[in-house]
């Protein structure tokens, strides 16, 4: 970048958004392993889930990293998720078009010391297939969010169609309150926040 030249825009949406290099699996195995709860935060009962936002590069590195949503009271948990979150190593950039673009990335990391003392333990097999449900849901509503800036109603119809099929498929797998569900709920939420905001910005 020369001097003086303005940083290219980041963008919220595009077409394939970015994926870590190692995997999603090893992406998630990273942050578990780089998350320890706080001790203030542990004493004072103090739990939520931290929202940490950053940009993956054209060239797949992560940068600018800040709270996007934090627990209040709780600069500790802000402090150790952020923190894990720069730990992270290289994405594959998202693309628009076939071209890399600057792309916000939001992750949620919750920190829960029911979790924490360990009661219900999801497989590997399970984590694996929720991240696959939470992906395809994530990616439907980065499309119709497409699909409505460009005022494709055919489109948006026929994406909807496949989005309620869907949930009504993963309802038989996902009972209230369940484990499933939380997890779930990690992955969608910050989809939801970002599909909202982009809606309502339109």
């Amino acid at each position: 970048m020369g001097y003086g030249q303005k940083e290219e825009p980041v963008l919220t949406f595009v077409q394939e958004m970015p994926t870590y290099v190692a995997g999603d699996e090893a992406f998630w195995q990273l942050i578990v392993d780089r998350v320890v709860y706080p001790e203030y935060e542990k004493s004072m009962n103090i739990e939520g889930t931290v929202f940490v936002n950053f940009v993956v590069e054209r060239d797949g590195t992560p940068t600018h990293f800040k709270i996007n949503r934090g627990v209040e009271g709780g600069a500790g948990l802000d402090s150790v998720a952020i923190n894990a979150c720069r730990a992270l190593g290289k994405f594959n950039p998202g693309t628009q078009a076939g071209v890399p673009q600057r792309v916000y990335l939001t992750i949620p990391i919750k920190f829960s010391l029911e979790d924490d003392e360990g009661p219900e333990r999801l497989s590997k097999a399970d984590l694996k297939e929720i991240k696959k449900d939470g992906k395809y849901i994530c990616d439907i509503m980065y499309k119709l969010i497409v699909a409505k800036r460009a005022g494709d109603q055919v489109k948006i119809e026929k994406l909807i169609a496949e989005l309620d099929v869907k949930l009504e498929a993963l309802h038989k797998n996902y009972s209230d309150e369940s484990a499933r569900v939380k997890e779930l709920d990690k992955i969608v939420e910050p989809c939801m926040e970002e599909a909202t905001k982009a809606a309502m910005g339109k």
